[in-house]
Parts: structure tokens; sequence; C-alpha cells
């Protein structure tokens, strides 16, 4: 079993990507105090990171796998309106996560891929 550290490794983040995240690295080491922070490791803040990106998407997923299936039970495609919707509203929630966390969109579907492999 691979350890979240080799994950994070493998997860293929550009140069860009981590320089990203060392800033945000940074950023966090010199705002809080050195005893709360004396743990943390780029490693370990791209891993909360990943499950950050995933938290609500994944709900908008449930809904779109249940209305899908709603639809196909009930046998009329026209409740098909109700998954479409639901991924826009995925998509707009991975976009505001992106721009909210100051990556590009490619970059925030990466953290989301890593946060699956993490579970697994």
């Amino acid at each position: 079993m691979l350890t979240y550290k080799v994950k994070v490794a493998n997860a293929g983040f550009s140069k860009q990507e981590l320089l990203g995240f060392k800033r945000q690295y940074g950023q966090l080491k010199a705002t809080y105090h050195p005893n709360l922070t004396v743990g943390m490791t780029l490693p370990a803040l791209i891993k909360e990171e990943a499950r950050k990106s995933i938290i609500m998407t994944r709900y908008y997923i449930v809904a779109i796998f249940l209305f899908t299936f709603a639809a196909a039970m009930f046998g009329n495609w026209s409740y098909m309106y109700m998954p479409a919707g639901m991924l826009f509203f995925a998509l707009l929630d991975v976009r505001s996560s992106a721009i909210e966390g100051e990556r590009t969109i490619v970059c925030q579907i990466k953290l989301m891929i890593l946060a699956v492999k993490l579970w697994f």
C-alpha cells in the first residue's frame, strides 16, 4: 500500500503548481505560530487541499447518479434536466474552488483525482 507522500508525488502536478503549493505552505508557516505548524509538511498540505477540493463536489456527483437512476427507473427521460443541472452546479463549484484557492481548473481537477486516490 502506497503512503500518501508517494501518492502526492505521483499525482502529476507541474512545477508551477508545486511552486504554488510551496507559496501557500510558506504563507501558512509565516501566519501561524511555529508550535501549530511543527508537524506540517508540503505533502501534508497538498493532501489536505486535495481533501478539501472534493468536499462539496461529491454530493453533486451522488445527486447526478440518483437523478439519472430515477429517470431510468421511471422511464421518462425528460427528467434528465435535473442531472444536467447538477452537473452544471458541480462544474461551477470546481471553478469557484479553483479561483478561491488561486489555482487553475486543471490543478483543481488533479487535486480531486488525488483525493479519490487517497481514499483507496
